[in-house]
């Protein structure tokens, strides 16, 4: 019980830590040009919440992206409620939440308009079925096939999993749900053949951080190696093939795919822990030396992700910045006000992000090309000069 006691402790502490985190995050973001369109022509999931929070509190930054945070920490108590069953100890649980709630690849989409999140918590409440009750919940999977692209993928492992369980009937309406995703979103595979492959996965290396990276590879091969695998196993390593096989020819879309990778933690952790445990204290040093280097790597990333507004004064030029695109835009919207400018005309994608920010399209132009005579509009990070605008008629 006092074991139990103290996991909870942990984990609503860790929760409270990345809660402030999160928070000082979304304070500093602008909305994106992906996002606006999502936002102002509903597409996905992810568009209808974001729309929807908006009508309820408001238009701006919180309202947003309020929707995908609360989401967020709903999938790291899943994370942790399936990881409690699926390790051996609590403690090892809530270290499982801990990496998850430190992983770039998921704090980047906890606050982004994306449909990441309600990927990873339905393919978790799978997981946590399967596990409790050694059963497929078919409604469930019904659900997902309307919901997300992703899921395709889901539907393959589950396919994979029911031939290695020969249960005849999962492999049939796996194939059901599989072709009825595919008749509502569809995968786009065309275009001419050019290899991809470096590129995806250096966007799996921005996800997981690198040594983790590497050690999710080695875990991948080390349980397929097991008579039965789980099927966490079957879903992280069908979306792997898939982005690899797939960036062979053509660019492969790895933040559609890549949540369904987060779903191995927990086997990364019992491969370690479980490694770790059988050997006497003074012939560990081989594995915690190497844990060592990659915690800190993973927190050098996860802090690089947090400080990237701080990181401005690092660049040359704005448009260098990894995450420049998420930037700038609401800064620009409040000068603009502050001059009592409600209408610009400028490029057609900063046109979509102020119009988030109550900025409609006529009047003035606006543009980042010096010009006579033009109303300067420089934009300040931290007293460096980032950007300048200049609206003139």
């Amino acid at each position: 019980m006092k074991s139990q006691t103290r996991s909870l402790f942990w984990l609503f502490s860790l929760f409270f830590l990345s809660l402030g985190a999160l928070l000082w995050l979304l304070s500093t973001l602008s909305i994106s040009y992906n996002e606006a369109q999502e936002f102002f022509n509903p597409q996905h999931f992810c568009g209808f919440v974001s729309s929807y929070s908006a009508k309820i509190l408001g238009q701006n930054d919180w309202s947003l992206r309020l929707p995908f945070l609360l989401l967020h920490f709903c999938n790291a108590f899943l994370m942790f409620y399936f990881a409690r069953d699926f390790l051996k100890h609590s403690n090892d649980a809530v270290f499982c939440t801990l990496l998850f709630l430190l992983l770039p690849g998921v704090n980047a989409v906890a606050l982004l308009v994306s449909n990441s999140g309600i990927v990873i918590c339905l393919t978790l409440i799978l997981c946590i079925w399967v596990q409790k009750n050694n059963t497929i919940p078919y409604g469930l999977l019904l659900i997902m096939a309307f919901v997300d692209r992703s899921f395709a993928l889901v539907f393959i492992a589950l396919i994979f999993y029911g031939i290695e369980r020969k249960q005849t009937l999962l492999i049939f309406l796996s194939l059901g749900f599989f072709a009825l995703n595919m008749y509502c979103f569809g995968l786009e595979i065309g275009g001419h053949p050019r290899g991809y492959f470096l590129d995806s996965n250096g966007h799996l290396l921005l996800i997981f951080s690198p040594l983790l990276f590497l050690y999710f590879l080695y875990t991948l091969y080390r349980y397929f190696n097991q008579s039965k695998r789980p099927l966490v196993w079957h879903i992280a390593s069908v979306a792997l093939g898939f982005i690899w096989l797939l960036s062979l020819r053509q660019r492969v879309q790895t933040e559609f795919f890549a949540p369904l990778l987060i779903l191995a933690i927990p086997l990364m952790v019992n491969l370690y822990f479980s490694g770790l445990r059988v050997r006497l204290p003074q012939f560990r040093a081989r594995y915690t030396i190497p844990f060592l280097a990659t915690f800190l790597v993973l927190l050098l990333c996860s802090g690089m992700l947090f400080l990237s507004k701080p990181l401005f004064v690092l660049f040359p030029t704005a448009n260098e910045h990894f995450a420049f695109r998420h930037f700038i835009a609401k800064e620009v919207a409040q000068a603009l006000h502050s001059q009592g400018i409600k209408r610009v005309k400028t490029e057609a994608k900063m046109q979509e992000r102020l119009k988030f920010y109550g900025i409609s399209k006529g009047g003035l132009r606006l543009s980042n090309s010096p010009r006579a005579n033009a109303l300067r509009i420089p934009i300040y990070y931290y007293d460096k000069k980032v950007a300048t605008f200049y609206a003139y008629d």
